[in-house]
């Protein structure tokens, strides 16, 4: 485990930077200094500095793009969709060219959740659909067939035999064999559950206002305005997000616990009076996060060392 000290507000900084002015809905990070974001006009960004600098990639996507994921430093995958259909893209080159590919899902709408295990394998989540990848996206399968399900976000563990798949209800899927074979799981909870989250052999679930922890069928509270988390130990956690104050006035939060919730630390930012939201986090390095805010005239990024 990390040695991660104390989340503390004086360690958030602005970062100067040049990305463009977007709504990016999701962040990732390959190194410390190359990372990529996505948002929902459908742009792909990159940086190879750190988040000073950002160039945007050619990609022809024209739909909301929601989740991005390398599995090296050369290969990744993005999924986006509108009403139009649901699309995964493809590099196999750090970015420099994608290629799109049709999942045939019009009547279903984009999807909701993606994982690759490797080049090759991964699977994708989405209303009323659940399909698996054996060749990188070439082709797919449907993993459970005629399925009325509205799947969530699918999920594994660092060993990548673990996973999980939720459906915005209590119930959810789990595999211990790497997804060959899926097993459902029934709550008695009202639970709506969506993210997935594996921090340090234990699992946690977002659902609405809380997370629970499966392993110890534990329901923790969070802040309203968390909308995303980002895990950092079993304790230590930091959520991105909105609230409104009096007239309807929306800051961007970023906020941390370092007790699992217990109390949480806060700041909120609305820069030069117009309305902002963060929207996308993601760790460059062991002891670093970056997240993404926007208002109506520009993106801001914000980094937390640790």
């Amino acid at each position: 485990m990390d040695n991660i000290s104390d989340l503390k507000l004086e360690n958030l900084n602005f970062l100067s930077s040049n990305i463009p002015e977007d709504f990016y809905d999701d962040l990732t990070f390959v190194d410390e200094l190359t990372g990529y974001a996505v948002s929902r006009i459908g742009k792909i960004v990159k940086t190879i500095d750190g988040g000073t600098t950002w160039t945007v990639l050619n990609s022809a996507a024209n739909f909301p793009l929601k989740k991005i994921q390398f599995i090296d430093q050369y290969n990744g995958y993005i999924i986006g969709g509108d009403d139009t259909g649901s699309y995964i893209l493809k590099t196999i080159n750090a970015g420099n060219t994608w290629s799109i590919i049709n999942l045939n899902t019009v009547e279903n709408g984009s999807p909701n959740g993606m994982y690759f295990k490797n080049k090759d394998v991964g699977f994708i989540t989405g209303n009323r659909f659940f399909k698996k990848t054996a060749d990188g996206g070439q082709t797919w399968t449907n993993v459970l067939p005629n399925s009325i399900e509205d799947y969530q976000r699918v999920n594994f563990n660092i060993n990548k035999t673990l996973g999980y798949v939720t459906f915005n209800s209590s119930n959810y899927l789990k595999t211990n064999d790497g997804g060959s074979t899926w097993q459902l799981v029934e709550e008695r909870a009202d639970y709506r559950f969506s993210e997935i989250y594996f921090v340090e052999n234990q699992v946690f679930f977002k659902s609405n206002l809380n997370v629970v922890n499966l392993n110890f069928n534990k329901s923790i509270e969070i802040p309203s305005s968390a909308h995303k988390l980002l895990y950092l130990t079993v304790d230590k956690c930091i959520g991105i997000g909105q609230h409104y104050e009096i007239g309807f006035l929306p800051y961007g939060d970023v906020l941390f616990t370092n007790d699992n919730w217990d109390a949480f630390l806060q700041r909120s930012y609305q820069p030069a009076s117009e309305s902002m939201v963060f929207t996308a986090i993601a760790k460059m390095s062991k002891h670093k996060t970056m997240m993404l805010g926007t208002g109506q005239i520009y993106t801001k990024i914000v980094v937390l060392t640790y």
